[in-house]
């Protein structure tokens, strides 16, 4: 063999050396993706189970048939000016923040004292506040989510709007983690998206659909959600 064809050959050799190693790389990417979304996926799989043993666990415990709860007395009551859609109210049960159908967000006392209102733009559908009740988070139909510091300073409610942003799709729940600056909303693609409080998406949680509702409680990292079908489901979210 002269030296033209050895030249040849070694050319070749490392051409297939070459594309073997990209052959391989492409299948170790392939591969972590695969990982990746199996990870996902045994994730949705386990939330879905969750909330299967939740309804299995609730018709079990209803076995003997329900209870009448008479161990309650009415402390307070009021009729609120508007037709309610939410409520939300503080840690210390001092303030209720009650939404209404004209999108508005009226603020009592603990014995019902209408102390002012704050007004929310875009026909909002669903609100939480922090425990302190010194923020207010609301969601619209336009697909909005709104954060409102609050205060009561001179006596009355002053609600001033500190941040608005659209969410990706249309907003069914809202809750927060005050202590962390976070807001959760339940859209309507079943992800839960988290934001921070100027609109940035930081996190999201894809959820089995159906779920209707959700709540969280705060310093706890607790996440809990309900479907149409009654079900319940409570996570522990691991930041």
């Amino acid at each position: 063999m002269d030296g033209k064809e050895c030249r040849k050959e070694k050319i070749l050799l490392a051409a297939c050396r070459m594309r073997l190693r990209r052959v391989r790389l492409r299948k170790h990417n392939f591969s972590r993706t695969i990982q990746h979304e199996k990870g996902k996926m045994r994730k949705i799989f386990a939330l879905c189970s969750l909330l299967l043993l939740s309804a299995q666990t609730g018709n079990a415990a209803l076995g003997g048939g329900p209870r009448f709860l008479d161990t309650w007395s009415e402390m307070n009551s009021w009729e609120s000016g508007s037709s309610p859609v939410d409520f939300a109210q503080t840690l210390d049960k001092k303030l209720v923040f009650v939404l209404g159908r004209d999108g508005n967000v009226q603020v009592y006392s603990a014995v019902g004292e209408q102390i002012g209102t704050v007004a929310v733009e875009g026909q909002a559908t669903a609100i939480d506040i922090d425990p302190r009740g010194k923020t207010l988070y609301a969601i619209d139909r336009n697909g909005f989510c709104s954060v409102f510091s609050v205060s009561l300073a001179t006596g009355a409610v002053d609600g001033t709007r500190r941040s608005r942003w659209r969410t990706q799709t249309r907003p069914v729940d809202v809750a927060c983690l005050p202590d962390r600056g976070l807001v959760f909303v339940l859209e309507a693609d079943s992800i839960i998206r988290v934001y921070s409080t100027s609109g940035e998406l930081r996190h999201y949680l894809p959820v089995p659909k159906g779920i209707s509702a959700l709540d969280l409680v705060p310093r706890r990292n607790m996440l809990y959600l309900v479907n149409r079908n009654g079900f319940y489901a409570a996570l522990r979210l691991d930041f």
